[in-house]
């Protein structure tokens, strides 16, 4: 006897002359994807060979090529070229640094091997908001600085008034701030960083980096 019946549980989906475990007539066979599935893909990659997004479900066996990973290492330069440009450009070239944290992920951006990749333009765009946006806050900070103090020395009217200790109160205030600043874009940063070797995208806050450059 071909077919087998389960005592107690009638006869397989398939009919009585059905051998066990063939699907039902019509039913889509094992490894073909449902009718009208598309496959999963970073933004402008082509269907099945694109990255796939950040917690989607990949494809499983019979449902076509998986998706190549992601560019990571371009993509992690981006933001670790920015941050090491600022930080040791700044400790090495007198504060320099600070306003040419922009030129390495916009080299990189437009280098002919990456700039059709969406991943890494996606990360160096953001790399170069981030660059300018410290550059024009380093400039920024500059200017506060040398006002304070200057202002300080028009309004002081006597020796003693320049040589007092008001001068310390509106530069430390401005240090203060700016440094926080620049700490806070050092941590975001790294973030950055870290999200582009998983493979995941990263926008840093508005306040950090602003969208001036468009991916």
């Amino acid at each position: 006897m071909s077919d087998y019946y389960q005592p107690g549980y009638g006869p397989p989906a398939g009919g009585p002359h059905q051998p066990y475990g063939t699907p039902p007539h019509g039913a889509p066979q094992q490894g073909t994807p449902p009718h009208g599935a598309q496959q999963q893909g970073w933004p402008g990659g082509a269907p099945g060979g694109g990255y796939g997004y950040p917690g989607a479900q990949q494809p499983g066996p019979g449902y076509g090529p998986q998706p190549p990973a992601p560019p990571t290492g371009p993509a992690m330069w981006a933001h670790l070229g920015a941050l090491l440009t600022m930080t040791a450009g700044t400790m090495m070239c007198c504060g320099l640094g600070a306003f040419l944290g922009w030129i390495f992920p916009l080299s990189l951006r437009g280098n002919d091997r990456h700039k059709h990749d969406p991943y890494i333009r996606h990360h160096a765009t953001q790399a170069v908001n981030f660059g300018i946006t410290q550059a024009i806050m380093a400039a920024l900070g500059v200017v506060l600085y040398v006002a304070s103090a200057f202002i300080f020395a028009a309004a002081a009217t006597t020796d003693a008034q320049r040589n007092s200790s008001g001068l310390a109160v509106p530069l430390l205030t401005v240090i203060g701030i700016f440094g926080s600043y620049a700490l806070s874009g050092v941590i975001c940063a790294v973030i950055g960083t870290v999200k582009a070797t998983r493979g995941e995208l990263w926008t840093y806050p508005r306040l950090i980096a602003w969208p001036l450059s468009k991916g």
